[in-house]
């Protein structure tokens, strides 16, 4: 473990900036670049101002970083590169507020980079202790890229760690201290109030559960009355359908009987005839 420290901070291409202001900050959660299907990236900007000590000296790291990632990546002598393909920029190039005058080095990571407080704690989102507008300690690393997306310096994003307050861009992180303290007397027993209500409705909703009770008794007496009235019409159904049959049957025997009688009456008045016929 110590000879990998050591290692880290013999690397020429790693750089602690100090005293730097942070921009763009994107340091808890990756963020997707262009079209979204790249890979997301965590990434923030380190403002430097050159007019001071602390800014020329972090320039001049810089500078170092980005000569000696070029010699490793490109041993023969590296290519020329235009400004946006480097890390390191310049800020009046850009139309953002407070880049007006300084330089600045953009760095990413597809790894989260390390969050400390001024102690060195580790800090969450949640804590809101890195914000855009803070000034911050950062540890990048600077190298060479030479692939099918291009030849670039980059730097990676390795730690960032708080160690001053400063003007936040954009909208300011919410300040617990912008709460006044709460004064008991203030309440008048409203909290109380909000107790009292609460078992009111609990008060409410019992009677409600007793009458959906009932309800749901009262709907179930009108089935099983219907259910007796359906088996008392199927009784009485059965007993008219029963007399109905019986006359139906009798009715039937007559009509046969009517319509066979005339028949043998018929013949035998043919009989009758005949014979009379015979004694002529």
């Amino acid at each position: 473990m110590h000879d990998m420290s050591d290692r880290k901070k013999n690397d020429p291409c790693r750089v602690q900036l100090k005293d730097v202001r942070l921009s763009f900050a994107h340091l808890f959660r990756a963020q997707a670049f262009g079209d979204g299907e790249g890979e997301p990236k965590f990434n923030a900007n380190f403002l430097i101002d050159p007019e001071t000590k602390s800014g020329q000296r972090n320039l001049d790291l810089v500078e170092a970083a980005m000569d000696e990632a070029k010699a490793i990546k490109w041993p023969k002598g590296p290519p020329k590169l235009k400004e946006d393909k480097l890390c390191l920029r310049d800020g009046s190039d850009t139309e953002y507020d407070g880049y007006e005058g300084m330089m600045f080095v953009s760095a990413n990571n597809a790894k989260k980079p390390l969050t400390l407080d001024r102690d060195k704690v580790e800090v969450v989102e949640a804590d809101n202790v890195l914000y855009s507008g803070c000034y911050v300690d950062a540890i990048i690393r600077v190298w060479g890229q030479d692939n099918k997306w291009g030849k670039r310096v980059n730097a990676s994003l390795e730690a960032v760690r708080f160690r001053r307050d400063g003007d936040a861009f954009g909208a300011a992180p919410p300040d617990p201290d912008e709460f006044d303290d709460i004064d008991d007397d203030e309440d008048d027993g409203k909290s109380t109030r909000r107790r009292s209500r609460a078992d009111d409705d609990e008060e409410d909703e019992k009677p409600r559960r007793r009458r959906r009770s009932k309800d749901d008794d009262d709907d179930e007496k009108p089935r099983s009355r219907s259910r007796r009235r359906s088996r008392d019409d199927d009784e009485d159904d059965d007993e008219d359908e029963k007399p109905r049959s019986r006359r139906r049957s009798r009715d039937d025997d007559d009509d046969d009987d009517d319509v066979d009688r005339p028949s043998r009456n018929s013949r035998s008045r043919r009989r009758s005839r005949d014979d009379d016929d015979d004694d002529i």
